[in-house]
């Protein structure tokens, strides 16, 4: 039925998504089990971050963080430590 993964990047994170909705429409999952996937794969969720940003890459990644944010990929907290990180390893111009 849906298979879960001990990791998640993030574009595979929204095809789960994807698949647990699909899933749903179909009442082959309950909502609430969707539910409980959907959690499972939000805190399995990883993101590549470099050792340094220059001032572009940094607001192209910080981007990124906004977009799988508000699709739901990574929690707000996630979001939160993804910038500080950017942010404190974006060099000066």
């Amino acid at each position: 039925m849906f298979e879960k993964k001990s990791t998640y990047t993030p574009a595979e994170a929204k095809r789960a998504y994807d698949q647990l909705d699909q899933l749903v429409a179909r009442k082959t999952l309950t909502p609430r089990q969707a539910g409980a996937h959907r959690r499972h794969i939000a805190s399995r969720v990883r993101v590549a971050l470099k050792p340094s940003y220059t001032p572009q890459a940094a607001r192209r990644a910080k981007t990124e963080i906004e977009k799988l944010t508000e699709a739901g990929t990574i929690t707000m907290k996630s979001a939160a430590a993804y910038r500080a990180h950017i942010t404190k390893r974006t060099q000066a111009a």
